[in-house]
């Protein structure tokens, strides 16, 4: 038990007031183990390790538990051994008179030993935080934070400021916690704390240029890289930051100059070789893009994103059959590598499950199902033929929640279908491209070739590649994801050749399908991160039951080029209010079968009323194509 003045210390160091409790300390020696562990408590926590050994090493030790987590210590701070280190403080914690200091230090030593799921397990084993011991708080903060529990982690961040606010670990907890949840303001503001505390922490340096970044503010997260004391031996993670803070203000040269300080580092960070990668792909230098992609060739043959980069880059110079296949191995890496299953949400929605049967069964129908997408049908039947609507979710157990995973994950058929001849229609893209340069809108009807319209329709019908989703109850998929059919890539090369003035040089940076639920609603309000935004449907006319809606809205307002990509693609609330502010006028473009609407992606747009009829061939699918990037999307 502690002594009067040993309880005053321990009050103190969990307030956070080290230094008033070290100079209490030094007027009394201690009484007994317990204080004494306190004293090595408070001497560790304000890194006086000297002291801390002293201590270690020259009290006569009598409880059990103190002396195997002194002899755990010393291991650590002596002999640097970690692992013997953490078996002493196991034998500790099997004494039931051990403090929660103990504890705290055994999260520390899991850690270190690489232990992380042991350590989120003890964490979680507990039913109650213990509330004023911020030294145990803080070091479950930190293994929940690791683990990205964030919400537990925040929770555990904020239970040790409310005892201890200027907890510099906790801060740095939060930050990471509400840069997260893409709260980047209050994450800004708790490193920014963080940084008084501790001025010129890396750490905080680091998330203080992270969430500028994300706030678009470029130059305060320069300047937060030029307050640093000392930028010669820095984590590649600091020039990652700067890097991205400099290409937000255009400034290539500077940025790709950061980028290769960070890629320099052991083994070169794959986010800052993606970075140098877009650089020289957009800046179109043939000679400099071999040379780099032949010095990281090895960490760049395995990475999904570098991957389709480099068949962008094929696709950009007309490259199809390169192209395709390098979007095949971004497809078939992501399915080895079980990202499908990473995508399923859990408990599975309802229209999710409807989509997937319903696909299944045409697929069956036609005579396409392989035996195992026969087994996956059979295990998705009695979860849709109980389906009471889109609201509902399902998540069994054990056995069931393996087929069930296995079924709607599964790649069960993806046709190579290849494509020639052409892929538009026949229209005047002269007068098409002087429309779209006066006006930022054009629409364009028959847009496809009757060939490219059956066979981009057949594929999305038929291609079990839609593993995104989303609660608007639409699915997707990206050109990654398996959504690259020969002739989708042949309408992206036409089109650019047939649009010199609107397309350009502009790269192609992404494409995708999606296909709504006729229950549901579609996509929110938003703005895309492009410059040319090409939005096409491909479902039948017969499908739609209202021809005055099922397309899209689009806005005669551009978000503001300052706004982020929350701001402007995940905040519909935000740009209802922008809308309104500015008296912004809507262009309805109802629905039709092979029409396009080609737009400046800054131009706010959401989906129309959807009035389809049931059935899944009456499925709304829409295509987009997005070329030349014109804001951040992260």
């Amino acid at each position: 038990m502690l002594s009067n003045v040993y309880s005053e210390i321990k009050h103190l160091r969990s307030k956070g007031r080290l230094t008033t409790a070290l100079e209490l300390l030094k007027s009394q020696p201690p009484l007994s183990d317990e204080d004494a562990f306190e004293a090595i408590v408070c001497l560790f926590l304000v890194g006086d390790i000297d002291n801390t050994v002293h201590v270690c090493r020259t009290r006569p030790w009598t409880l059990a538990w103190a002396r195997q987590t002194i002899e755990a210590l010393l291991q650590l701070l002596v002999e640097d051994n970690a692992q013997a280190a953490l078996g002493h403080v196991r034998i500790a914690l099997q004494d039931p008179d051990s403090c929660p200091d103990v504890e705290a230090f055994f999260l520390m030593l899991l850690q270190a030993n690489g232990r992380l799921d042991e350590a989120y397990a003890v964490v979680c084993a507990r039913l109650t935080p213990p509330l004023g011991e911020t030294f145990l708080l803080t070091a479950m903060a930190e293994v929940t934070s690791a683990t990205k529990d964030w919400m537990r982690a925040y929770q555990l961040a904020c239970a040790v400021l409310a005892t201890d606010a200027e907890n510099y670990r906790a801060l740095m907890v939060l930050s990471t916690a509400n840069f997260a949840f893409k709260n980047y303001h209050e994450s800004l503001g708790n490193a920014l704390c963080a940084n008084q505390i501790s001025r010129g922490s890396l750490p905080a340096t680091l998330q203080i240029m992270r969430s500028q970044n994300q706030l678009g503010d470029y130059y305060a997260a320069i300047a937060a890289f030029d307050a640093l004391a000392d930028t010669n031996t820095l984590p590649p993670e600091i020039h990652i930051e700067l890097g991205m803070a400099y290409a937000g203000l255009d400034c290539t040269a500077q940025a790709t100059a950061a980028y290769r300080a960070a890629a320099a580092a052991t083994p070169p960070p794959l986010e800052a070789i993606r970075a140098l990668l877009k650089i020289y792909i957009d800046a179109g230098d043939s000679a400099a893009l071999h040379a780099f992609s032949r010095q990281f060739a090895d960490a760049m043959a395995s990475d999904i994103d570098c991957i389709q980069l480099q068949g962008l880059e094929r696709l950009r110079c007309g490259h199809l059959d390169e192209a395709a296949q390098l979007f095949k191995k971004c497809h078939d890496l992501d399915v080895q590598r079980e990202g499908v299953f990473a995508q399923l949400p859990w408990p599975v929605p309802e229209p999710r499950i409807r989509h997937d049967y319903e696909q299944l069964a045409l697929l069956e129908q036609r005579g396409k199902l392989s035996a195992r997408g026969r087994e996956a049908l059979q295990v998705l039947k009695p979860y849709y033929a109980q389906s009471r609507g889109p609201d509902q979710t399902v998540a069994p157990e054990g056995v069931a929640a393996a087929a069930l995973r296995n079924a709607l994950c599964e790649i069960h058929y993806c046709p190579a279908a290849p494509f020639t001849g052409a892929a538009l229609g026949s229209n005047d893209y002269g007068a098409i491209e002087g429309q779209y340069t006066a006006e930022n809108l054009v629409v364009i009807d028959n847009f496809l070739s009757p060939s490219a319209l059956a066979e981009l329709r057949r594929f999305s019908e038929e291609a079990t590649v839609w593993k995104m989703y989303d609660p608007g109850g639409y699915v997707g998929a990206l050109l990654i994801n398996g959504f690259a059919p020969r002739v989708l890539l042949a309408i992206a090369d036409e089109l650019r050749r047939r649009m010199p003035r609107v397309i350009k040089d502009f790269p192609l940076l992404q494409a995708w399908g999606f296909k709504y639920d006729q229950r549901m609603r579609g996509i929110a309000m938003h703005a895309d991160f492009a410059k040319v935004n090409v939005n096409f449907w491909v479902t039948s006319d017969a499908a739609c039951t209202d021809p005055s809606t099922g397309g899209m809205v689009i806005y005669n307002y551009p978000v503001p080029k300052t706004w982020t990509f929350a701001d402007y693609n995940t905040n519909p609330e935000k740009l209802q209010a922008f809308l309104k502010v500015h008296d912004a006028k809507p262009q309805r473009v109802p629905y039709r079968e092979n029409r396009c609407v080609m737009f400046d992606s800054s131009l706010i747009h959401v989906t129309d009323e959807l009035h389809f009829k049931p059935g899944y061939e009456n499925r709304r699918i829409n295509i987009t194509l997005l070329f030349g990037r014109a804001r951040s999307n992260e």
